[in-house]
């Protein structure tokens, strides 16, 4: 259940990543982000990138770590095919990602 929650998060990452960029922005808000946005946007995803580095190492050293490089892996993945297909998905991503990893996290404490 923490690697669903650590997936979750490293897929938050690089979505904030991703709209970090300009072009990305644009297809997917239709938009341009000013210069904060685009800075809170990176300043989030390192956060939150770090966040689920921690999380993978916590709950084993070795095998973390390696579950760390399968989850960047999959998450660039499902994004990169995302913004190349439907690009205005990305935007229910962006809105249901939190929600869903805070409801992983409620339910995994319970």
């Amino acid at each position: 259940m923490m690697y669903l929650i650590a997936t979750l998060l490293c897929l938050s990452s690089f979505t904030a990543f991703a709209l970090a960029k300009t072009p990305h922005y644009k297809a997917v808000f239709g938009t341009r982000p000013d210069q904060t946005l685009s800075q809170r946007y990176l300043i989030t995803a390192w956060i939150m990138l770090l966040l689920t580095l921690g999380l993978n190492i916590s709950q084993a050293v070795g095998y973390g770590s390696l579950m760390f490089c399968g989850q960047m892996a999959l998450a660039v993945l499902l994004l990169g095919v995302m913004l190349a297909l439907r690009p205005r998905w990305v935007r229910s991503l962006f809105y249901l990602l939190p929600a869903t990893t805070l409801l992983a996290t409620v339910l995994f404490t319970l």
